[in-house]
C-alpha cells in the first residue's frame, strides 16, 4: 500500500488528567431575565445533554482550568450550549470542555485522546486509523454517522457519508485553543448530523498578544511541533496564525485472530504511521462601520499508512488501510450591536475536501488495493438575531442558514498489490447536491424564583426529501443558589446520505425514497456544588426510530438501504470531584444499556460499564504538579454481533497513565506523561470486524517543552 502523509488521530482511549467544566456562554451582547442563582460550574460534567446551539462569543486566551476556582470556572466562554447565555445550573444542556492543558497533561496525540475519559462516550477505533464517538451506547459499523463536528463553528459534515469522521478525522491539537464535546440530541439548534452529540473545536485566536511554539517527542519516534502567534491588527484589531505538524512512523503492531481453517491464530501486522499538517490564519477588526468584522483561512492534510481496514471478513489476514485528505476552508463575518438588549450576528463560510481512502480487499481469491477517491464542499449563509423581551422576562433568539452540499466526484480504483492497473468504476453519488434552509427559536424563560424553561425549534427544508422540525424543551428548578434539578427533552434527525440515497454498483441498492432517522431523548438531572465538592447524577432514555440499515431483497436478490431499524437505551451516569488544599480527586462513571427494539440484540460492541478516577497534587510550591489517573470499561466483544464470525468477550480494559508538569519560569513549561503505565495488551472492539480487536497503544512516553516569547 502507497504510503500516506499527514494528519489524523489516535483514536485510543485517553486518560484525562485534568477533567471538563461546564460553564457560561458568556455573550455579552444579549440579556437575559436571571436572578442570583447563578450557577457554580463543576470541573467535569457528565450527564446527557439536550439542546445546543452557537452563541456569540470573546476570544480568550488559554488558561489552566485545574488551578481555578469553582466559581472562575463558570466565567469561561462555552459557544456550543446554545443561541443564548446559560450558566451550569440554569442551562439545560450539558457541555464537556477541555483546554490546551488538558489534552498536554493527559499526553493526547490526537483531537479523540482528550474526550475518550467522559462517562457515556466511547472513542472507538474505525477503519483506516479514523476513529467514531459512539455515544450513550449506540457503537456499530455505521456510528461513524450521528456526531455533528465543528470548527469555528463551522459544520464539517459532508453530503456523501452524512460524516467527517472518514474523509477528515481530525484537525491537529497544536492549532487548537477548546474543545467542546456535547453529549444528546443535538437538532434543534443545529439540524441533521447532531443526532448523538456535538463536537465543536476552537483554534488559537487570543485577543492576548505574543508567540509560543512547543515542541514534543515520544518513544516510538513521535515528534509534534506548533508555533501559535497573535498581534494587534489596528486600534481595536487583532490577526493570529497557528501552525502545527505532527507523526509517528512505523509502530510494528500486531493483531491475532483465530483461523476460520484451525490451526495457528492468523497474525496481521500494521504500521500504524500518520503524520499531520493544519495550519490557521484569522483577523479581527472591532468597531468597523459600527461592526466588529472576523475571518479565517484554513488549510489541513492529513495521512495514515497500515492501519485496521474493512474486517477480517472482507480483507482476511490483509487487513490493511490508510488514507489520504486535503482540505480547505474560508469563513467570515460580523456582530453588530442594535441596542442595548439586541444584536445581529452574520457569517458565510465555504470549504472543500479531496479525499482518498485506501484499503485492502480479498477477490476472488487473491487481495487487490482498493481506492475510494471523492471530492466535496460546502457552502454557508447564516445570521442570527437576539433580544430580550423584560415584561415576559424572556429572553430569545432567531437564526436563519442556507447552505449548499455538493459531492463532485466520487469514483473506485482498483490495483494489484503489485500497483497493476485491474478497474475503475464511477460510484452512483457523483453529482450530488443538497440544498438546505433552515430557521431556528429559541427561548428562555424565567418563570418563576427558582424555576426556568428553556425551549424552542429548529425547522429544516431539505431539496432532496422535504422538511423536517426539531423540539426541544426543559424545565429546571433550582431550590438553592447552588442545585439544580432539570427535566429535559430533545428530539434530532439524520437526513439520508448521498451514498445511503444511492448505493454502490452491483453492491447496494439506493433508496431515493428514505426518511430521515429520528431520536427522542428524555434525562433527569440534579447537580449540587457545596464547598469544595461538586457532584452531579443523571439519568437518561432514548428511543431511534427510522433507522437506515442495509436489507437483503429477496426478490431482487441484492441488499438495500431501507428505515427499518429500531434502537432503544437507557443508562445512568455520575461524577464526583472534590479539591482539599493541594490534592483534588476526581471520579466519575457510567452504565449503559442498548439494543435493537426489533430483534432484541445488544449493541455488544459499546462498553456496558465505564470509570475514571484521578488523583493530583501541586508540588514544588504550585510550580508543579503530578497527577495520576486510571480508566476501566468492561462488557463488550470484540465485533459486533450478526457478523459472520462469532464475537468474542474482550478483557477488561484498564489503562494507568501519569503525568509530571512543571512551570519553570513565565515563559518555560515542560510536561512529562506515561501512557499505559503497566503495560497492559489492551484491545478495544472494531466495528467493522477485525476478529480479536484492535491493540491499544502499549506503554510509551512523551516530554514537551512549551516556551513563550
Amino acid at each position: 500500500m502507497a504510503h500516506l502523509l499527514l494528519l489524523q488521530q489516535n483514536y485510543n482511549v485517553g486518560i484525562g488528567l485534568t477533567q471538563c467544566i461546564i460553564v457560561n456562554c458568556g455573550n455579552d451582547n444579549v440579556s437575559v431575565p436571571h436572578d442570583s442563582s447563578q450557577g457554580i460550574p463543576m470541573r467535569r460534567l457528565i450527564a446527557i445533554p439536550l439542546m445546543f446551539g452557537p452563541c456569540a462569543h470573546a476570544e480568550q486566551p488559554d488558561v489552566d482550568l485545574t488551578s481555578m476556582s469553582f466559581e472562575d470556572l463558570g466565567k469561561l466562554d462555552v459557544s456550543a450550549t446554545s443561541l443564548l447565555p446559560a450558566t451550569w445550573l440554569s442551562t439545560a444542556s450539558t457541555v464537556t470542555v477541555r483546554s490546551p492543558r488538558d489534552w498536554e497533561r493527559s499526553g493526547a496525540r490526537r483531537t479523540y485522546d482528550a474526550l475518550g475519559d467522559i462517562p457515556g462516550v466511547f472513542v472507538m477505533p474505525h477503519t483506516n486509523g479514523n476513529a467514531m464517538l459512539a455515544i450513550r451506547g449506540y457503537a456499530r459499523l455505521t456510528s461513524f454517522t450521528g456526531a455533528a463536528v465543528m470548527l469555528d463553528g463551522v459544520p464539517l459534515t459532508d453530503l456523501y457519508r452524512s460524516s467527517p469522521q472518514y474523509s477528515m478525522p481530525a484537525i491537529n491539537l497544536g492549532v487548537l485553543s477548546q474543545m467542546q464535546l456535547i453529549q444528546g440530541p443535538g437538532s434543534a439548534l443545529y439540524g441533521s448530523d447532531a443526532f448523538h452529540g456535538v463536537l465543536a473545536l476552537r483554534t488559537h485566536g487570543a485577543d492576548e498578544t505574543g508567540t509560543e511554539g512547543s515542541a514534543t517527542l515520544g518513544n516510538g519516534g513521535y515528534y509534534e511541533a506548533a508555533l501559535r502567534n497573535t498581534q494587534p491588527l489596528g486600534p481595536d484589531g487583532h490577526w493570529s496564525m497557528a501552525f502545527a505538524a505532527n507523526g509517528q512512523g512505523d509502530q510494528h503492531m500486531s493483531a491475532t485472530r483465530p483461523n476460520p481453517a484451525g490451526g495457528a491464530p492468523i497474525v496481521v501486522e500494521r504500521d500504524n504511521s500518520f503524520m499531520a499538517q493544519t495550519a490557521v490564519v484569522k483577523a479581527s477588526l472591532a468597531r468597523l462601520g459600527g461592526w466588529t468584522w472576523q475571518g479565517g483561512l484554513y488549510l489541513h492534510r492529513y495521512g495514515s499508512d497500515n492501519f485496521q481496514g474493512l474486517g477480517s471478513r472482507l480483507a482476511g489476514a490483509q487487513d490493511l488501510g490508510g488514507v489520504d485528505t486535503r482540505f480547505a476552508m474560508l469563513q467570515a463575518g460580523g456582530t453588530r450591536q442594535l441596542g442595548e438588549d439586541a444584536s445581529l450576528e452574520v457569517k458565510a463560510y465555504g470549504w472543500w475536501i479531496d479525499n482518498s481512502l485506501a484499503n485492502r480487499l480479498q477477490s476472488g481469491g487473491t487481495t487487490v488495493q482498493r481506492d475510494l477517491a471523492s471530492r466535496q464542499d460546502r457552502i454557508g449563509l447564516q445570521a442570527i438575531y437576539r433580544d430580550n423581551l423584560p415584561a415576559w422576562r424572556t429572553g430569545w433568539a432567531l437564526a436563519l442558514g442556507a447552505e449548499r452540499l455538493n459531492v463532485r466526484d466520487v469514483h473506485t480504483t482498483v490495483h494489484s498489490l503489485a500497483g497493476a492497473f485491474i478497474s475503475t468504476t464511477p460510484n452512483l453519488s457523483s453529482g450530488s447536491v443538497r440544498d438546505v434552509r433552515s430557521a431556528t427559536l429559541e427561548f428562555n424563560s424565567r418563570l418563576a424564583q427558582s424555576w426556568r424553561a428553556v425551549y424552542g425549534a429548529r425547522l429544516d427544508d431539505y431539496s432532496d426529501f422535504g422538511r423536517h422540525t426539531s423540539p426541544r424543551a426543559g424545565l429546571i428548578y433550582q431550590p438553592a443558589e447552588a442545585s439544580a434539578i432539570k427535566l429535559l427533552y430533545g428530539q434530532a434527525f439524520r437526513a439520508p446520505s448521498a451514498a445511503e440515497r444511492n448505493g454502490n454498483i452491483n453492491t447496494v441498492l439506493g433508496n431515493s425514497n428514505l426518511k430521515p432517522e429520528t431520536i427522542d431523548t428524555t434525562e433527569l438531572v440534579a447537580q449540587h456544588q457545596q464547598g469544595n465538592a461538586l457532584w452531579q447524577g443523571s439519568l437518561f432514555r432514548s428511543s431511534w426510530k427510522e433507522g437506515i440499515a442495509i436489507v437483503f431483497r429477496q426478490d431482487l436478490r441484492i441488499n438495500q438501504f431501507q428505515n427499518v431499524e429500531s434502537n432503544r437505551a437507557h443508562g445512568a451516569s455520575g461524577d464526583f470531584t472534590l479539591r482539599e488544599g493541594p490534592w483534588q480527586f476526581g471520579l466519575g462513571g457510567a452504565w449503559v444499556s442498548s439494543r435493537n427494539a426489533v430483534s432484541g440484540a445488544h449493541y455488544n460492541i459499546f462498553p456496558r460499564t465505564s470509570a475514571t478516577a484521578s488523583l493530583a497534587r501541586s508540588v514544588a510550591d504550585g510550580a508543579g504538579q503530578i497527577s495520576i489517573a486510571q480508566r476501566w470499561m468492561a462488557g463488550f466483544d470484540d465485533i459486533p454481533s450478526g457478523d459472520i464470525f462469532k464475537p468474542t468477550h474482550l478483557p477488561r480494559y484498564a489503562r494507568t497513565d501519569v503525568t509530571y508538569s512543571h512551570q519553570y519560569s513565565k515563559q518555560l513549561a515542560l510536561t512529562f506523561v506515561v501512557r499505559n503505565l503497566f503495560n497492559r495488551d489492551n484491545r478495544q472492539p472494531s466495528p467493522l470486524g477485525s476478529v480479536g480487536g484492535i491493540p491499544d497503544e502499549r506503554i510509551n512516553a512523551t516530554l514537551r517543552a512549551s516556551y513563550r516569547f
